[in-house]
């Protein structure tokens, strides 16, 4: 892979990242709440703690170990803060609700 499509994978897997963790959580989100309830709420937390870790750690990764003599080191480094954050505020209704009332 060349330097270029290093940097361009460094810039979005934060994003995918992102995207896939609002996904996870509000999936999470409705199947607990679903007038079946296919999970239960405490089972709804667990996946979302190990969803919010494992995607936090994913946004975080090119962060941590950009690609080497890239160019646009700060706005990987910035971008995967900036997806790291987002993932956090992703996982505030599951933190701020304890239930599926309203």
């Amino acid at each position: 892979m060349t330097a270029l499509g290093r940097q361009v994978w460094g810039l979005t897997i934060p994003a995918v990242a992102w995207a896939a963790h609002f996904i996870a959580i509000y999936a999470l989100i409705s199947a607990a709440c679903a007038p079946r309830g296919l999970i239960d709420i405490p089972l709804m937390f667990g996946l979302g703690i190990v969803a919010t870790v494992l995607f936090g750690i994913a946004a975080l990764w090119p962060t941590i170990r950009p690609p080497k003599g890239a160019a646009l080191t700060g706005a990987i480094r910035v971008g995967g803060l900036i997806f790291a954050v987002a993932i956090l505020f992703d996982v505030l209704p599951l933190i701020f609700s304890s239930g599926c009332g309203g």
